[in-house]
């Protein structure tokens, strides 16, 4: 089983933080085109490394290059509905990932197919990346080198407008061409965003009232490849929400914006794992520090960047202030 500090783990993680499976597994590729080993898997199984091999072959027979994100074509067992995301660029391919769902969690919806399409572009340009400088990978979970700054770029988009009980009232994606090859996939058109992108709405909006000053455009970014922004829709019908989800790219270091705003050393740290998508809790554990102190941290670097929330934080510091479609209209 792949190791924590392995780079292919934080990646396959937060896709599964987002879309859940009953069943899953990830293989990657080794430099001459052949399966290197079962990295990960839901259940250690016997045969799964095989299975793996031979979806691939499937899946290479639609599509000889390149990334894809595909209705599972091997046989599906006990499992009601299958995808497999092939990473790849146009030379290389760099691993299988299979999920699996049973009856329980139902088949796959529109919203995180979406999801599932932005990530596989970027896990596949970080793959990319890793098998071209293989140096660097001991390095990528060290704090700095997922870390995003404000020379990032956000490409791929899916957009949605959300009523006030977050159900999801209009949903459109630039990525919807990417959908086509799932199309023998039983799927449903979603009626609310994943859990974690829901949890993400829920905090950014939290502080609205019925007063628009109130009503502040937002940011975040819950895992690794994804921003979320939202911002205020009003019509007739009343207020909505608007929200727009972008593919992250994580550039090299946090350094440039470390050193505009004075930010300390260990307020670095719990920057950083915020930006990557971790709850208080959980930089706790990872830092050895409390709840409290984390807040005093951010609390601190609010305070160094002129912002007024977390969200402006984040928005400070990824050189997003400036952004005109992320202000309210």
């Amino acid at each position: 089983m792949l190791p924590e500090s392995d780079p292919a783990h934080p990646i396959i993680m937060a896709i599964l933080r987002v879309v859940p499976a009953s069943r899953w597994a990830f293989a990657r590729l080794s430099s001459d085109g052949e399966l290197a080993g079962l990295l990960l898997d839901s259940k250690e199984s016997e045969g799964e490394l095989s299975r793996l091999k031979n979806e691939f072959e499937r899946q290479r027979v639609k599509a000889k290059t390149g990334a894809r994100i595909a209705a599972t074509l091997g046989p599906l067992g006990d499992f009601e509905s299958g995808i497999t995301l092939l990473f790849a660029d146009a030379r290389a391919s760099f691993g299988i990932l299979t999920l699996l769902r049973t009856s329980e969690l139902g088949p796959f919806t529109s919203s995180e197919i979406s999801v599932l399409a932005l990530s596989l572009d970027a896990t596949s340009e970080r793959l990319s990346a890793l098998r071209l400088n293989p140096s660097d990978a001991a390095g990528y979970a060290s704090s700095d080198a997922d870390e995003p700054t404000g020379d990032s770029q956000t490409t791929g988009e899916s957009f949605y407008v959300l009523d006030k009980e977050l159900q999801i009232v209009l949903a459109w994606s630039a990525d919807d061409q990417r959908r086509v090859a799932l199309t023998g996939l039983r799927t449903r058109i979603a009626d609310r965003l994943p859990a974690v992108l829901e949890e993400t709405v829920r905090d950014l909006v939290a502080g609205w009232r019925s007063d628009a000053a109130t009503q502040e455009a937002g940011i975040a970014h819950p895992v690794p490849f994804l921003v979320v922004r939202t911002r205020p829709m009003s019509g007739p019908a009343g207020l909505f929400i608007g929200v727009r989800i972008d593919r992250f790219q994580p550039p090299h270091s946090l350094t440039g914006p470390a050193a505009r705003f004075h930010i300390s050393p260990r307020e670095l740290q719990v920057l950083a794992l915020l930006l990557d998508g971790a709850k208080l809790d959980e930089i706790g554990r990872k830092l050895h520090i409390t709840t409290s102190t984390i807040q005093d941290h951010i609390k601190s670097m609010v305070d160094k960047t002129g912002s007024r929330n977390r969200s402006e934080l984040i928005a400070r510091v990824l050189g997003w202030e400036n952004t005109s479609e992320d202000r309210p209209a």
